[in-house]
């Protein structure tokens, strides 16, 4: 089993091409190859240990995580997420991996006008956003949400 997946992650090569022109070959030194069959896998055995706290909930799915806390005071809240953020951006440094800061955003669900003070991931305060798009997937607008009902 060492040597068939040892074969699948190593000797990986990649090229660019920009109009015309080509890089040289360059080695592939992390990831695994995209759309392969054991890629998700194999990501869900590096990340198996990917921080938890008691008062948050950790989804994750392929290369997309959420973090949820819950609280009815919005800055406990945000205190317990900015809580779970240090710790996953610790663990993503151990394992050399990165976020992606630009794909990251803060929602706050709430009954209430109130939004959670912000929070930060890797020194970068996250934006504060009303939908969020998950596993590909992105609410339709809320004009188009209207018209559908209007039918």
């Amino acid at each position: 089993m060492y040597k068939i997946l040892q074969s699948y992650l190593t000797n990986r090569y990649f090229m660019t091409k920009y109009r015309e022109a080509y890089s040289s070959l360059r080695p592939i030194l992390a990831g695994v190859p995209q759309g392969s069959v054991l890629g998700p896998l194999l990501y869900l055995i590096y990340t198996a240990d990917l921080p938890t706290l008691e008062n948050s909930t950790t989804a994750t799915f392929a290369v997309d995580t959420a973090i949820l806390t819950v609280h009815e005071d919005p800055k406990m809240a945000a205190h317990r997420l900015h809580m779970h953020l240090n710790k996953i951006q610790s663990w993503l440094k151990i394992w050399r991996m990165k976020a992606n800061e630009a794909k990251s955003v803060q929602v706050t669900f709430t009954l209430n006008k109130m939004t959670c003070p912000p929070v930060k991931l890797n020194n970068e305060h996250l934006p504060q956003a009303d939908e969020v798009k998950y596993l590909g997937i992105q609410p339709r607008p809320k004009t188009h949400l209207a018209q559908t009902h209007n039918h």
